[in-house]
């Protein structure tokens, strides 16, 4: 071979070598951007409240819809609002929030495997639970809430 020929193949392989990685970094990039489990949480509790019941419709539509893929990203937006509850809520109702934001990052994480597995009825019937358990924590922050 001439050595214009090496010089070509060596630049050439010279390039694919170093832009890959950086095409690689702006696709993953961009995936991050339009596939994030960012949770913008709200200052207040009633909003935060407010925000919980909009994701959990959101969560059974799209199940009933069968859009498995994307259950995780309401159950997640679920959990994330649960867990800043605690720090929100009065001393005495931290207690009853930080339980029952364990047991809904417990269900989160079911909704996301079942999902995943494209289980239908498994999601299903943990959207369900986890309904049933913010229900349920709702209920003890009310009963716990301070006296005026």
């Amino acid at each position: 071979m001439n050595r214009i020929a090496l010089a070509t193949m060596g630049l050439t392989a010279l390039l694919a070598l170093t832009t890959t990685p950086a095409f690689a970094q702006a696709a993953k990039e961009k995936s991050d951007e339009t596939h994030s489990h960012f949770t913008k949480i709200p200052a207040a509790v009633a909003d935060i409240w407010k925000e919980i019941h909009k994701q959990q419709a959101r969560l059974v539509s799209t199940v009933a819809k069968k859009d498995l893929g994307e259950a995780h990203d309401h159950a997640f937006a679920i959990r994330d609002l649960v867990k800043a509850l605690p720090g929100k809520v009065a001393p005495e109702q931290k207690t009853a929030a930080e339980s029952g934001s364990k047991e809904i990052t417990k269900l989160a994480a079911d909704i996301d495997k079942s999902g995943a597995a494209r289980a239908q009825k498994a999601t299903e019937a943990g959207v369900k639970q986890m309904g049933e358990a913010v229900l349920a924590l709702e209920a003890k922050l009310k009963s716990a809430a301070p006296k005026k």
